[in-house]
């Protein structure tokens, strides 16, 4: 009898670990905590005060996101292969901070691409307007071959994608070209000299050898938007070229085109919004 007065029962200790009577027996069953007494007449299960601690340690490894038979391996441990145990865990979640971190850039980074694709979208197709663009951050890969606007440029651009995901991110839904300014007579003529996609990564290590990271400038562009055709393409590359050949500005300059879908749904392959732009200031 003075063994059962020094020890709790399962409704007690279930009230003082603020864990169920339910949760206790499953415990047991289960061979992770059990009850240091269980009396033989009527089964009733007793706790001793110290056993309040391993439950605390239970709970704590549940909370780490330890398995159940994680934490039955565990609870057999030294507390030399316990700390050893819990430097891996340290180093996990590490790890897993580090990707939510980086999974909340991309988040925010995608976000802004939608508001840019939503800008682009609102703006009146064919007319020249300027806007200030922040500098942006850019995955580059140098076209090899030639390139226009007429070809499909997936293999490039999965390059790009590649080279993300092996750092562990992933490509923004934008497509970027780069190309010289100067006098086309027709869009055949028009050669893409790299491709780019933008990047919240700048610390880049392993890249290929035409692959780099760079940034296009800040500054003032003049700009034209238009749903992407080929017949509207050339003529709106012709309608910015002469607006721009009006300024007097340096003939040694470059175009940025930029294209957005206008959804996303798979059957639409066509269907996007082209933003030229040219750095006047």
């Amino acid at each position: 009898m003075n063994y059962i007065v020094s020890h709790f029962s399962i409704n007690e200790m279930a009230k003082l670990s603020n864990l169920s009577i339910q949760t206790l027996r499953y415990y047991d069953q289960v061979d992770i905590f059990k009850p240091e007494y269980v009396n033989p007449d009527n089964r009733y299960r007793y706790y001793s005060f110290r056993q309040i601690a391993d439950l605390d340690i239970i709970k704590y490894l549940k909370y780490m996101g330890a398995s159940l038979e994680e934490i039955r391996h565990i609870m057999k441990m030294s507390p030399e292969s316990l700390c050893e145990f819990l430097d891996k865990q340290e180093f996990t979640i590490n790890e897993q901070i580090q990707k939510l971190n980086n999974i909340q850039k991309l988040l925010t980074h995608h976000k802004n691409h939608i508001r840019e694709q939503t800008r682009i979208n609102n703006q009146e197709f064919g007319i020249i307007y300027h806007r200030d663009i922040d500098e942006r951050s850019v995955l580059k890969v140098n076209c090899n071959n030639i390139v226009t606007p007429l070809d499909q440029a997936d293999i490039y651009f999965r390059i790009l994608s590649k080279t993300l995901e092996n750092e562990d991110t992933i490509m923004a839904p934008l497509c970027g070209y780069i190309y010289p300014l100067k006098n086309y007579n027709s869009i055949e003529k028009i050669h893409y000299s790299s491709l780019y996609t933008s990047t919240t990564k700048m610390d880049l290590t392993s890249l290929p050898s035409d692959v780099h990271v760079d940034s296009i400038p800040k500054g003032t562009y003049m700009c034209i938007a238009f749903k992407w055709s080929v017949t509207e393409y050339y003529k709106y590359f012709c309608k910015l070229k002469k607006a721009y050949d009006l300024l007097g500005l340096s003939k040694e300059n470059n175009v940025y085109e930029v294209s957005v879908p206008n959804n996303y749904a798979a059957s639409n392959d066509k269907d996007f919004i082209t933003e030229l732009q040219i750095k006047i200031d």
